[in-house]
């Protein structure tokens, strides 16, 4: 496996459906990040607020397993809510959660100031981060930034089960909040490529069937994660649209035009009724998951419109696998997978305490297949 790209250039060409000396191999957040802590002498308490930890933290995450990306935030997924009034409990080894949110409804939606993403202390340190990872990195690898799509962070300032209330009695309010919202996910966005960011890791997992109806979805998801989308490709940057969602809506993510895709199961509905498969079922047996990725059959409509396909290892195969269950799940995806349009990557997350000789029996897989 003799590199001819850099892993920037590799991830740029599978984006973009161009020829690639080798599958790109893509990391998410921080996953199996308490190795790498533990090779830092660092807890996570300790990165969250640093600009310095953070990207340190990334730079040797890819000096151990080998992706040919790096992300910032690194797995904290309330940045933008806690800068928009979510007040946070940082905690010492696992992700920062909310403590109280900063709405009680939608019709508060006249606390939410945009510009308070600019003013944001936090803010200012993830691009710092992100800083920092263009200057020790270079060219070298593709620099991600991540953010929430609209309604995602609508969850994070007034909670779920209010959300989904707010949408069906107070659909004025809430339009007003998702415009706030939107604004305020640009500017986080803009912060990130300002800062050095190839392309933006978009969590827009609210779009399901788990959730609400595909009408809900196009009436409260689409045209603002749209208008965020528009935005980071009018300023130069690639959109990968993350939804690892079980029932995800596919559809609108095809009217979203992103860049890439992010995905851990194929169309639930389209596949049992195509093929008889249960797709989730398939994917949660034993941790192996499926033998033919039936779901990648049924993003070939991505494929051919352009959108590269990313994913889709169970995340949680690298922590509790058996080498050959790892090395199963890494043949499926590969052997299924479009030959141009297309990165290797979990579907989420790899577990936090992952070990290091799981994600090494990855990493060699990942090498014997590609």
């Amino acid at each position: 496996m003799e590199a001819e790209m850099t892993s920037r250039e590799r991830f740029i060409n599978a984006l973009e459906g161009k020829d690639v000396d080798r599958v790109p191999y893509g990391y998410l957040w921080f996953g199996a990040g308490h190795a790498v802590l533990e090779r830092m002498v660092a807890s996570l308490r300790d990165a969250y607020g640093s600009a310095e930890g953070i990207a340190k933290a990334q730079i040797l995450a890819r000096e151990m397993y080998h992706h040919d990306n790096v992300m910032s935030p690194w797995g904290c997924l309330l940045v933008e809510a806690e800068a928009l009034g979510t007040k946070v409990s940082i905690k010492e080894n696992a992700y920062p959660a909310v403590e109280k949110y900063a709405l009680k409804s939608a019709a508060e939606h006249e606390l939410i100031n945009p510009d308070n993403i600019e003013r944001s202390g936090r803010v200012k340190t993830i691009a710092g981060s992100v800083e920092i990872l263009r200057t020790e990195i270079g060219d070298e690898a593709f620099i991600t930034g991540a953010t929430m799509s609209p309604l995602m962070l609508a969850s994070q300032v007034m909670g779920g089960s209010r959300l989904c209330i707010d949408m069906l009695k107070d659909r004025d309010n809430f339009h007003s909040l998702l415009e706030k919202l939107t604004e305020s996910c640009i500017l986080f966005a803009d912060s990130l490529l300002e800062a050095g960011a190839d392309g933006i890791f978009v969590e827009n997992g609210e779009s399901t069937g788990d959730l609400f109806s595909p009408q809900m979805a196009e009436e409260f998801m689409l045209p603002y994660t749209r208008e965020l989308y528009d935005h980071i490709k009018a300023e130069g940057g690639y959109v990968i649209s993350h939804n690892c969602a079980a029932h995800a809506f596919y559809d609108l993510e095809m009217k979203l035009e992103p860049h890439a895709l992010n995905f851990a199961f194929g169309d639930v509905r389209l596949l049992g009724k195509k093929y008889g498969v249960e797709c989730q079922k398939l994917h949660n047996h034993n941790n192996i998951g499926c033998g033919p990725r039936h779901c990648f059959k049924e993003f070939k409509e991505f494929s051919d419109a352009g959108i590269c396909l990313m994913g889709n290892i169970i995340p949680s195969v690298p922590l509790t696998g058996s080498r050959v269950e790892i090395e199963h799940e890494v043949k499926s995806c590969l052997s299924a997978a479009p030959e141009k349009g297309f990165i290797l990557a979990t579907g989420c997350e790899i577990p936090l305490n992952t070990p290091l000789d799981k994600m090494e029996m990855l990493w060699n897989a990942v090498k014997a297949g590609i």
